[in-house]
This record gives structure tokens, sequence and C-alpha cells, in this order.
């Protein structure tokens, strides 16, 4: 067997992630096969109803985008280039909307301790930047670079089994970084071998959360901040193992930053 049939984690080590391509890094992508999975929970309102849906074949990104990958298009001037940006991404570019305490829209927050963190998943970027960040990939390599669907992200996650975390039916500390590592912080993408889905899809379980495409239309009753909402998914150093869970929502503007919020692409088939 080659190391990528027995072993993603292998597989990840000798590629050596942190020498990324000039002009921009895929990196490595997962192929997802297409057919239906069981999509949501009982577990909580946002999830329900459980049901059957169904996702055409795509490939994603094994880990979150990097530092130094998000690196190559800051130094290609990627924030001052319109042509990068949907036209809303533009405009909270350019300061228009609320920018939730971010002052500094040219690079993600915090990048000053960011950016020498070569190799762990770039955080404290909005969806617009994110969207940005795929756009200008995708020219570089004449290919469709995005974010996934938080279908397309839920079955990389898991599967066909319809299992509560990436690795299965358990949890148990460690498995990933969670709030129960008592990390407090992001380590390097691809640290926790057990945080690996059925597809080798790694760092879906914890570590930080990824931004989808998909929108999100509050139910009623639900407290959330008015204006357009963004679903993100996955499990981060900040949350709970519940929170980490593969069905879980969680629900943004797009205009908003965390430092347990990232991304990663899907790059569409050829």
């Amino acid at each position: 067997m080659t190391p990528s049939e027995s072993d993603p984690i292998a597989e990840w080590v000798a590629r050596k992630p942190e020498a990324a391509e000039e002009g921009g890094s895929v990196g490595l992508l997962r192929r997802v096969p297409s057919g239906p999975f069981m999509m949501g929970s009982r577990f909580h309102p946002r999830e329900a109803p459980r049901r059957e849906v169904f996702v055409a074949e795509f490939e994603i990104a094994n880990v979150p985008v990097t530092v130094v990958q998000f690196a190559r298009f800051m130094d290609s001037d990627g924030y001052d280039k319109q042509k990068w940006w949907s036209d809303e991404g533009w405009a909270w570019r350019q300061g228009q909307g609320r920018g939730w305490g971010r002052k500094d829209r040219t690079k993600p927050d915090d990048w000053v301790n960011q950016k020498n963190r070569y190799n762990y998943p770039v955080t404290g970027v909005t969806a617009f930047e994110a969207e940005a960040y795929c756009s200008w990939l995708g020219a570089q390599k004449n290919r469709t670079a995005r974010l996934p669907t938080e279908a397309e992200w839920e079955k990389a996650a898991r599967g066909d089994d319809s299992r509560p975390w990436p690795w299965g039916d358990t949890y148990l500390p460690g498995q990933a970084n969670t709030y129960e590592h008592n990390v407090v912080g992001t380590l390097e993408v691809g640290s926790f071998p057990q945080d690996v889905s059925p597809y080798g899809v790694m760092d879906l379980g914890g570590n930080t959360q990824d931004w989808t495409a998909s929108t999100y239309s509050p139910k009623a009753g639900e407290a959330l901040p008015s204006g357009p909402l963004r679903v993100a998914r996955g499990g981060s150093w900040n949350d709970t193992a519940y929170g980490a869970r593969t069905s879980y929502q969680h629900i943004y503007p797009p205009g908003y930053y965390f430092a347990f919020l990232g991304f990663r692409i899907v790059v569409e088939m050829k």
C-alpha cells in the first residue's frame, strides 16, 4: 500500500506543506464521492430535521488554509485588487458596513502575531477575505476554488454513516484541539492524527472552525445579529465536544472574525 492508501498523516507529512508554492498553493486535496448522506441531527433545533441530501463529487482541502498560503495572497496585493472580491466584500474592504471592532481591513486580525506561524491555520478573517483568497487562488491555478457549502463540509466530515464526530461515535479528550484539550489557541495543521474523517480530511473536529458558502435564515425566536448571516462548520480550540460535532452549525455575519475561525477550500472537479 502507498502512504496515501494506508496513512493520510504520512502523506501529509511527506508533502512538507510549509513550503507553499510561489503564486499560491492548493495543497493536498481529498476527493469526496457523489451520493446521498444523512445530514443534520435531533440534538439542536438548527440541525433538524435529519434528512437525506445528495452531494455531487468534489475535492476539498485536507487542512484549513495556512498562514503561509494566505500570505501569498497578501504579497500579491490581493487586498487592493477589486477583481478578487465580491461586491459586498469590496464594500467591506473599503470600510463600509460594520467592522465589529476591526480597524485595519488590509490584513487578518492579529497578523503581527500570526505571520510567523507559517503552518498554522490563518484565522481572524471574515467570509469576505476567505472568498477573495479563493478567487485569487483559482485564477493562479486555472481552476475554480471556493468555500464549501455546508452540505459538502458535513459530508466530508461524517461520511455516509452519520457519525457525530469525524473519527467516529465517541469523543475522548485529546482526539482534537478542542476546549477539552486546554491549549487555548491554534496549533499547526494536522497536529492531531485522530482528527480525520472517513475521506482522510483532517482538522474538522478541532483547531479552527471553517467558513462555508452557505447562508442562514434565523428560525422564529432566534436571537442573532441582524442582516445577512453565514454558516461556519467544525470545532475549534474554543469549542467543546458538543460544538465540534459534524452536524453543528455556527452562525455569524460574514463580516465577523475570530481567533478560532478560518477556512478551507473546495476545488471544483476538472
